[in-house]
């Protein structure tokens, strides 16, 4: 993503300040921009199927549309919008639901708004993102424990977001430095991009 080429977001929340601040964080970024915020569902989807976000992020309990049928809706005609369900109900019961509706991700409400940020950006790498994900790939954990605590902690903030410039800042390191630890870490767990390295932090709660 670069800004010549931001990602088109659109947000669908009933709730007006959780709607202000998912917008604040989007609009910081200047990978992102926001097209759109709606309150009611069969607004919201008329306007997404308009519009052709690259994202939608989407809460459940919403006005004349609840976010389930909206996001069955959007996939009966389009499979390439990237949808991220942010909620207050249960993840463990609600992800997978949302999950076989077509989503691609869920962040419950009550995480810190750094994990949505996190969720964001591996959405939009093109992985999916739950918190209730299998882990059952016993050779990527294995390989985990080949890390050193600073190979971990830079994994951590790279997951994050935090550039290698900011990283050696806050590690004390050169980021000639930070760049090796992020050539190793690529190394031992089998990774061969960034993206798969948020998944990876995801996936093994890395940064919860």
């Amino acid at each position: 993503m670069t800004e010549q080429n931001t990602k088109k977001i659109i947000i669908v929340d009933d709730h007006p300040l959780i709607r202000g601040a998912v917008a604040a964080v989007v609009r910081e970024d200047p990978e992102l921009e926001l097209i759109g915020e709606y309150s009611d569902g069969e607004e919201a989807l008329k306007m997404v199927l308009a519009d052709n976000p690259d994202l939608i992020i989407l809460d459940l309990e919403l006005p004349s549309l609840d976010g389930l049928s909206m996001i069955r809706r959007i996939r009966l005609v389009n499979h390439k919008i990237r949808i991220l369900i942010l909620s207050a109900k249960s993840e463990q019961i609600m992800a997978s639901h949302t999950h076989l509706a077509g989503a691609n991700g869920y962040v419950g409400k009550g995480r810190e708004i750094g994990e949505l940020v996190t969720a964001i950006k591996t959405v939009l790498f093109g992985y999916d993102c739950f918190p209730a994900a299998p882990v059952n790939q016993p050779g990527k954990v294995a390989r985990l424990e080949a890390l050193s605590p600073r190979e971990v902690e830079v994994l951590q903030y790279l997951a994050r977001g935090v550039n290698n410039r900011d990283i050696a800042v806050r590690l004390f390191l050169s980021e000639k430095t930070v760049s090796t630890y992020k050539t190793r870490i690529q190394e031992k767990l089998g990774l061969e991009s960034l993206a798969g390295m948020i998944e990876y932090a995801v996936l093994h709660k890395l940064i919860d």
